[in-house]
């Protein structure tokens, strides 16, 4: 990609209108009409395997080399499959770079303005793939590792073992601003849930009273899970910007035989509170279900262990705890722009934000990215291993 194609995109993604999203089913049926040429066989819907009946679909990529069952969830079922879709051909992009993008050269080489620092000291001359990508602080163009940008997550690995690898900052969408502004919100989103992690007493001193959230999706999707019998625990994640940061738990109420008894956790960022609290409110409901198929190749063993009675039913006291109200948007949060988003990066101590484009085709419309935000903690299981 020149860098006249790259200026081109940070005009488009900062400057230009985005456009409307598609009708959802339209979208979908132009994935599933090529869904040969990305691999998938299944589209379907799980939602019935729960009580709480937000829209949750699972998408099947058997030759996937990361994940081969995504999952999606959204407020109507066309919405969920377009979700689901979406997230598993971010996969499919990431995985099949096309090799003339990549080239290969030391760490010092295109470290000069210490971008990549963080990923340890005495590694210099380590040999490593790269790709362009441009910085969305700055505008100007930027080596990406790409152990940072690919999911090829194959035996034995193309990448070396020190530098960690996840999913974070890959997202797709039908307009490449929509694709941007999702990859950037789920890195400020998993970077606040490992500050979280390390904040003394955080479930007590940041919980938000359940009962206060009226209003908008939030609300609506709060009243159906109330129906379903479920207890839900809300907090929100203190960040050094104005983005709201969410982290909830939906469990089942006690007032019957269990069926998944444990904890469904989920998270959310966004613009305005009711869209951060109902992404994380979607989140959870689709983690329970993956859990409940038992169809998802990266579910751990130990959701479906015992659980001891008197501890679910201490965290459900602690779930029904009052706390802090939820807070109430003003008209104008709803609206979306890419430039807050950016500077909630920096703030978040983000040094860059890279940008990747990895596929776009506007016959869908499809575009995937992936956003690298050196060197922000964005893997919160890693953090814990250490």
């Amino acid at each position: 990609m020149d860098e006249q194609t790259l200026d081109n995109i940070l005009d488009t993604i900062l400057n230009i209108r985005p456009p409307s999203p598609p009708d959802p089913r339209q979208t979908v049926q132009r994935i599933l009409a090529r869904r040969q040429d990305y691999g998938i066989t299944r589209l379907g819907s799980i939602t019935g395997l729960d009580w709480i009946g937000v829209p949750v679909v699972q998408v099947v990529r058997p030759h996937s080399r990361s994940v081969a069952v995504s999952q999606g969830k959204g407020l109507t079922l066309p919405l969920a499959a377009l979700s689901g879709l979406m997230e598993s051909l971010e996969g499919w992009a990431s995985e099949r770079i096309d090799q003339e993008r990549i080239f290969t050269a030391s760490l010092r080489d295109m470290n000069a303005r210490e971008d990549w620092s963080h990923l340890g000291t005495g590694r210099g001359e380590a040999m490593l793939s790269w790709i362009a990508g441009l910085d969305l602080f700055s505008g100007r163009k930027m080596a990406v590792p790409l152990a940072l940008a690919d999911t090829a997550y194959i035996v034995p690995s193309p990448h070396p073992h020190w530098i960690a690898r996840d999913t974070t900052g890959l997202a797709a969408g039908t307009s490449l601003q929509s694709a941007v502004l999702h990859a950037c919100l789920e890195i400020l989103e998993r970077q606040a849930r490992c500050t979280a992690m390390k904040t003394p007493h955080f479930f007590d001193r940041c919980q938000i009273d359940s009962r206060s959230v009226q209003s908008g999706n939030a609300g609506e999707i709060m009243r159906r899970l109330s129906k379903a019998g479920f207890v839900v625990g809300i907090w929100q994640i203190p960040a050094p910007h104005a983005l709201p940061i969410y982290w909830c738990h939906v469990m089942e109420d006690g007032g019957r035989a269990p069926f998944a008894p444990l904890p469904a956790e989920g998270f959310g960022c966004d613009i305005s509170h009711n869209r951060a609290l109902t992404s994380a409110l979607l989140e959870a409901c689709q983690s329970r279900l993956g859990v409940i198929s038992a169809a998802r190749d990266d579910i751990r063993t130990e959701l479906y262990a015992y659980a001891d009675a008197a501890e679910l039913a201490a965290w459900r006291r602690q779930l029904a705890k009052g706390g802090r109200s939820f807070a109430t948007d003003s008209p104008a949060a709803e609206a979306r722009s890419l430039r807050p988003i950016i500077e909630a990066l920096k703030l978040a101590g983000a040094h860059a934000a890279a940008l990747v484009v990895l596929h776009s085709d506007e016959r869908i419309p499809l575009h995937v990215v992936r956003v690298v935000a050196p060197p922000l903690e964005t893997n919160p299981e890693a953090d814990l291993a250490r």
